[in-house]
């Protein structure tokens, strides 16, 4: 049930708010925040960020026309007001659920989701392309981009930045600058970014705009119009040049630091903005988190959330995941091995490195948002006798493929891949599933390629990856550590797999089954609960190098092959051991794996039942390709 409100469930957005006053929009942006916290307990997805952008995004539909105006959001998990403002407010209560709202923009949800974005660092580059466009055909709408201070230590947003001065019409950036990522942002443009926010001239414009403000009528005036009357000594009162001099180098007319929640002072700048004849850059000042003060004073556990469970008599305790397994073991590896680090581009809490890196301070690194310059940076350590672990999300090291093919494997240097949240992912669907890794990592020479079914195995990779001589990538998914762990377990040897169920000793298996890391245990119970045929589980451990003598031995007497993977596929483990095997009956060879496309977000268990990857998705298969056998 959703609390009461005078404006958000009564007026048609985003053309109401042209015509309402300062104090409308301020109890707007209270209703909004009081809506995102309900939704936040019912669906879980993005809290802290979604309430730290409130007032900018009141200001942004006041102010531009969507979808004429383009709003290009960075990574755009913070956009779920502006969804709530474009005609999605009854659906928000699907949001991340199964054939429910995205979490994040989309255009194929609405026109006035200009582009689309589950990675930072892109909006500037994407708003950039699209006002040149605008420029090229001779249109008149404003372009948009809205990034954060973290998207600062991304590479791409430099690239983007360079390629500004160019540009000769209005172009808008506004940097929404709350001192977080997911963690707290690192480097040197984090200092710089915190020199700014500090500064007297932050304080000091807040206090002159406000006298100025003060004197017009807050009630009954819509708030544009009041706008209009301030807005030419606006510049005069906020801006710095010596503060903005890096924007000013790179093209931009820097305008800053503002108050990203004062309503009435962001949309002077945005006022002033609009009309600027070139490219420009705002500079405000949130608190990720806003209103609400658990999240403001733990903006790293409120970025993401998950749904309010009821209460019961028995408390339910966290499960252990894949991600808390990794994190333990670290630890474990660097007391025992003192040439080992352990890098992560921003995902200290996410990748289960908080304690490591407590523990390990001169031996952990937090590159920031900077996927590329983490690989190639592992690989100098290694190339100087360092022994490199990378933790790292799979979505996320796809930005860093080339390196991981020149800076690491053509130079064949030991560095150790983490690959967390490997497979489906859930709800924060198609730009964060990891479904890629093994298809455009199996081509590449020189790594080895793992995949641990529970808890133990992967504390035996781990063990294992660090004293080999070249890469090691081990992908585990976001899961619980299945009940199973540990009570089938064998040391890890290279290039040699697992056997959970033997083949028949005596006459022919119906179906022999390789299944890989997340699959294993699920592929073990489907084969236990049917009785009725003859099938042998092998636990594959090693997609490459590949155990060709135990896949031989174990497909040699059976009528069928069921390779289960949580992976793409094309170019996955299925095409790769036929490849690799070249067996003379392909047709007995049969595959479950993710299908050639983009798979929605949704619950972990919808998804993975959609296509196969369950117990009883297993189960069906298996009777389908016996049952189709005609026997001459």
């Amino acid at each position: 049930m959703t609390t009461p409100t005078h404006f958000l469930d009564h007026l048609e957005f985003p053309e109401a708010l042209k015509e309402m006053s300062q104090s409308d929009l301020e109890l707007l942006a209270f209703e909004i925040r009081t809506r995102l916290i309900e939704i936040s307990k019912v669906c879980g997805g993005h809290l802290a960020s979604n309430l730290g952008v409130v007032e900018l995004t009141l200001a942004l539909h006041t102010l531009f026309d969507s979808p004429t105006d383009r709003f290009v959001f960075d990574t755009s998990h913070q956009t779920y007001v502006h969804k709530m403002l474009t005609g999605r407010l009854q659906q928000m209560f699907t949001i991340r659920q199964d054939n429910g709202l995205a979490g994040f923009a989309k255009i194929a949800e609405s026109p006035h989701d200009a582009f689309g974005a589950g990675h930072a660092s892109t909006a500037i580059s994407a708003a950039l392309g699209m006002a040149h466009a605008r420029d090229i055909k001779g249109e008149s709408y404003s372009v948009v981009s809205i990034f954060g201070d973290a998207s600062l230590s991304g590479g791409m947003t430099f690239e983007a930045l360079n390629n500004v001065e160019k540009l000769k019409s209005n172009f808008i950036c506004i940097l929404n600058d709350n001192d977080m990522s997911i963690s707290h942002p690192v480097g040197n443009m984090a200092d710089y970014m915190t020199k700014i926010r500090t500064s007297d001239t932050y304080n000091l414009a807040k206090e002159k705009f406000e006298q100025i403000f003060s004197r017009i009528p807050r009630i009954g005036v819509p708030l544009t119009r009041r706008i209009e009357i301030a807005v030419e000594r606006l510049r005069s009162i906020i801006i710095d040049e010596k503060i903005g001099v890096l924007f000013e180098e790179f093209g931009f007319k820097y305008l800053g630091p503002i108050d990203g929640h004062n309503i009435s002072m962001l949309m002077g700048a945005l006022r002033y903005a609009k009309t600027y004849p070139g490219p420009i850059m705002l500079h405000i000042i949130t608190t990720k988190g806003k209103g609400l003060a658990e999240a403001e004073a733990d903006p790293v556990n409120y970025h993401g959330v998950s749904p309010q469970k009821a209460a019961t008599a028995v408390p339910v305790p966290k499960p252990v995941t894949f991600t808390h397994i990794f994190g333990d073991e670290a630890i474990n590896i660097a007391r025992d091995h003192t040439d080992v680090v352990v890098i992560t581009p921003a995902m200290k809490s996410g990748s289960g490195l908080v304690k490591y890196a407590e523990l390990f301070p001169d031996r952990f690194f937090d590159v920031g948002i900077a996927e590329e310059h983490s690989v190639t940076f592992a690989a100098g350590l290694a190339r100087a006798g360092i022994r490199p672990i990378l933790a790292i999300y799979s979505t996320f090291l796809q930005r860093g493929y080339d390196q991981v093919i020149h800076d690491v494997c053509i130079q064949k240097l030991p560095v150790t891949f983490a690959l967390d949240r490997a497979g489906l992912v859930g709800e924060d669907g198609p730009t964060h599933h990891g479904v890629f890794d093994m298809a455009y990592l199996l081509s590449i020479p020189h790594i080895s390629i793992l995949a641990p079914k529970d808890g133990h195995e992967l504390r035996a990779m781990m063990r294992w990856s660090v004293i080999q001589p070249e890469a090691v990538a081990y992908r585990y998914s976001k899961d619980a550590i299945p009940a199973e762990d540990g009570s089938i377990f064998s040391p890890v040897e290279t290039g040699v797999s697992e056997i959970l169920i033997p083949p028949s000793s005596a006459g022919t298996d119906d179906v022999a089954i390789i299944a890989i890391g997340s699959m294993v245990w699920t592929a073990f119970r489907a084969a236990k609960s049917l009785p009725e045929f003859r099938i042998s589980v092998t636990n594959l451990r090693f997609i490459k190098p590949l155990d060709h003598e135990g896949i031989e031995r174990i497909t040699r007497n059976a009528r069928h092959v069921l390779v289960v993977e949580e992976g793409c596929a094309i170019g996955g483990v299925f095409s790769y051991i036929i490849h690799q095997l070249r067996p003379t009956r392909l047709a007995d060879w049969h595959s479950i794996a993710v299908p050639d496309e983009f798979i929605e977000h949704g619950k972990l268990s919808t998804l993975r039942s959609a296509i196969g990857l369950t117990e009883s998705g297993i189960v069906q298969k298996v009777r389908e390709i016996v049952q189709a056998t005609v026997v001459v």
